[in-house]
């Protein structure tokens, strides 16, 4: 698959202008440290007209929406192209970068506390495989408690941070970037470059295995996996088990997890504040050091 950079940009800019995708471009970043560990907050104002997840497995579209059977992701009007013949990229309408996407499976009854599968992998690797000209990352947020907004199953895309303006933790493999995580998490780095979809499917399992081992392993009822979330680079990829979604209203997804934490005001930077950033990831995670 081909994907014009250029031309996916100009079309984002276009839908964010006629506000079909709700984007602030001049939003404001924020960056600061808790006990060793770096955090960026941008305070994007598009994000509080975002909808949240109910805590019901069956999701409710919105209303007036144009979502496919069994979706409560409205995607129509932001499409990009399918992924094959499993997933569908779009424009993410809240986002959080120039670009931002979802990828998201074709099949509306699939559903977010699903573990991805060799055809999620297939098309990540596709869509990231395609982006010659910006290093992106892909999150997934496995199930309410890892911070899912919407219960169709979606991974998103979006180009990562410039390291001048915010490092990513993963990329240093040393003892102090471990010792600064307040929660625990299971990394694997690409010695030989981003590997093939087998590879990658087989390594995440791994991981995901892991992570179950750290919670242990609780009783799992048919096609769902414990919360987790995922972030894929092409140089590595994390697995992060979940407790909660959140600390006294500060929520936290996949991005959080490498310190970058989007708010919608003033109000949440100063809650995420005051209830100490680095304890907020200590208390969705599993702290670090702790065995369950």
């Amino acid at each position: 698959m081909d994907l014009n950079e250029a031309q996916i940009c100009a079309d984002f800019d276009r839908l964010s202008e006629d506000g079909a995708v709700v984007f602030n471009k001049n939003y404001r970043t924020i960056t600061s440290s808790d006990n060793g560990f770096q955090f960026e907050f941008r305070i994007l104002s598009g994000l509080a007209h975002k909808p949240g997840a109910s805590a019901e497995q069956t999701p409710s579209p919105p209303l007036n929406s144009r979502c496919r059977p069994g979706s409560d992701i409205d995607v129509s009007g932001t499409e990009i192209t399918d992924v094959g013949s499993t997933h569908l990229l779009a424009f993410n309408m809240f986002p959080a970068a120039r670009p931002h996407f979802l990828l998201v499976t074709q099949d509306g009854f699939r559903r977010q506390h699903e573990e991805l599968d060799r055809d999620d992998m297939t098309a990540l690797w596709q869509v990231m495989s395609s982006f010659k000209q910006k290093r992106y990352l892909a999150i997934f947020n496995c199930g309410i408690n890892a911070g899912c907004s919407r219960l169709h199953k979606h991974m998103q895309l979006f180009p990562a941070p410039a390291p001048d303006d915010f490092a990513l933790w993963p990329d240093r493999d040393d003892d102090s970037a471990r010792s600064a995580l307040p929660f625990q998490c299971f990394v694997h780095r690409f010695q030989n470059g981003f590997p093939s979809v087998d590879t990658l499917t087989a390594i995440y399992q791994t991981l995901l295995r892991q992570a179950e081992n750290a919670v242990g392993c609780p009783a799992k009822k048919e096609r769902e996996a414990i919360p987790h979330n995922v972030v894929l680079d092409r140089k590595w990829i994390m697995v992060t088990p979940r407790r909660t979604a959140g600390l006294n209203g500060a929520g936290a997804n996949a991005a959080a997890m490498l310190g970058m934490v989007w708010v919608a005001n003033e109000e949440m930077l100063n809650l995420w504040t005051e209830l100490g950033p680095a304890n907020v990831l200590a208390h969705v995670g599993i702290p670090a050091g702790v065995s369950y």
